[in-house]
């Protein structure tokens, strides 16, 4: 069984974030494997160890800082579960969860970068390379936050960490199925039998529209 944790649910879902917990289940239990979704809210007791995957999305500063206030205990429990093979994709601003501070606020450290809050916000469309897949990795940014590092998405063991949204899975199939295999290693589960046909058709439509404003990184 897989067990998915997706994390702030409450919290952390401005943009539709949680369509990509939606899309992972949804592929993998075509795969025959069972899945277990659990959603978790602020307060909520965590134990990282008990999921295969985490999965946090985008929100408000406000509770965005909420978030961070109820991770801080769990921060070396997070930081054990990255270097124990643990997964986790992080989207949108929750990305600055992770680095050394948000905005001059302490964070919870895993990766060396901070986030700093600009008087503008970013909008717009975004298409990033990636060594996870052959294709490229499209979605929209909506933050205020920049890091002072250039990687629009940052892998590090099993954490994806990327500002962008969309959701991210949804629209980036062969991501999704990159995921599911790497989630699937140790299983007699064969991926082969996730059909992307849908999101494939869509992703190749966006591919096609003029995409001469999107950013490439």
């Amino acid at each position: 069984m897989i067990k998915i944790a997706n994390l702030y649910d409450d919290l952390l879902n401005l943009y539709g974030d949680s369509g990509n917990c939606k899309a992972l289940a949804f592929h993998l239990r075509e795969t025959g494997e069972e899945v277990q979704l659990d959603r978790l809210r602020y307060g909520d007791k965590l134990s990282f160890a008990d999921y295969d995957i985490c999965i946090i999305g985008s929100g408000t500063e406000q509770n965005l800082y909420l978030a961070l206030h109820d991770l801080m205990p769990c921060k070396e429990e997070l930081s054990q579960y990255k270097n124990n093979g643990g997964f986790l994709l992080a989207t949108g601003n929750s990305i600055e969860l992770f680095g050394r501070s948000v905005n001059c606020k302490p964070a919870l450290g895993l990766f060396d970068y901070t986030a700093t809050y600009q008087e503008e916000r970013i909008v717009r469309d975004v298409c990033l390379k990636s060594s996870l897949v052959d294709d490229d990795i499209i979605g929209f940014e909506n933050h205020k936050g920049t890091l002072d590092r250039e990687e629009s998405l940052i892998l590090e063991d099993n954490f994806l960490l990327t500002y962008t949204i969309g959701p991210l899975l949804v629209r980036n199939p062969k991501l999704t199925d990159c995921l599911i295999r790497k989630l699937l290693a140790n299983s007699d589960r064969d991926p082969s039998k996730a059909d992307y046909t849908l999101e494939q058709q869509a992703y190749e439509l966006s591919r096609s529209t003029d995409l001469k404003n999107i950013r490439q990184s």
